[in-house]
């Protein structure tokens, strides 16, 4: 009786070793804090009209962090910065308190940009259909564009998005060491 007990026992302690190694290899989720330091450039434009993300409330600070994993700092509402892998354009915008995904695009106010015009998206110039599930990667140039913009005007709009995150990311020394990350939260040395 003892023997069939542990039997069982060990044939459930591998039902759940073989489930919880699917579950690891099937699901898509953030890495661990601090296993990357990556940043991304991005610009949102509402009708036209560029988005300030300059904007304390959108902002990390030692004091006042909306997210580890991914957030802005130091004023800076241009550069996205993200302290672990797996993390996508829509658990950055919910960090703000913002939604993004293929139709809509919600502000932190509920102000929602989805009522007939196009939601466009381009990553390094290139127009993509992933939206809030795209994957940030270090050096991506990211516009989010809603509203009636012509292609030429989808091109420059994606013109004025910079390429700052480079320096962040200590990837073109050319363009001098990085500002200081005086209120990075979750690590902020390049590694």
């Amino acid at each position: 009786m003892a023997s069939k007990t542990v039997l069982a026992g060990a044939g459930m302690v591998v039902l759940l070793a073989l489930a919880a190694a699917w579950y690891a290899a099937n699901s898509k989720g953030s890495g661990l804090l601090g296993d990357v330091h990556e940043h991304a450039d991005f610009l949102l434009y509402l009708d036209g009209q560029p988005y300030d993300f300059a904007q304390a409330k959108y902002m990390s600070a030692a004091n006042h962090s909306l997210s580890n994993f991914v957030h802005l700092h130091d004023l800076d509402g241009k550069v996205i910065h993200k302290h672990a892998s797996g993390i996508t354009l829509g658990f950055f915008f919910q960090s703000l308190g913002m939604r993004f995904n293929a139709s809509c695009f919600v502000l932190d106010s509920g102000a929602a940009y989805c009522n007939g015009k196009h939601l466009s998206m381009l990553v390094n110039g290139k127009k993509s259909g992933a939206f809030g599930d795209y994957e940030l990667n270090d050096l991506d140039r990211i516009l989010i564009s809603y509203g009636n913009a012509t292609d030429t005007e989808l091109l420059q709009q994606m013109a004025a998005v910079t390429d700052n995150a480079c320096r962040f990311s200590e990837k073109c020394p050319e363009r001098g060491r990085p500002p200081p990350e005086s209120s990075c939260v979750g690590g902020c040395v390049a590694e």
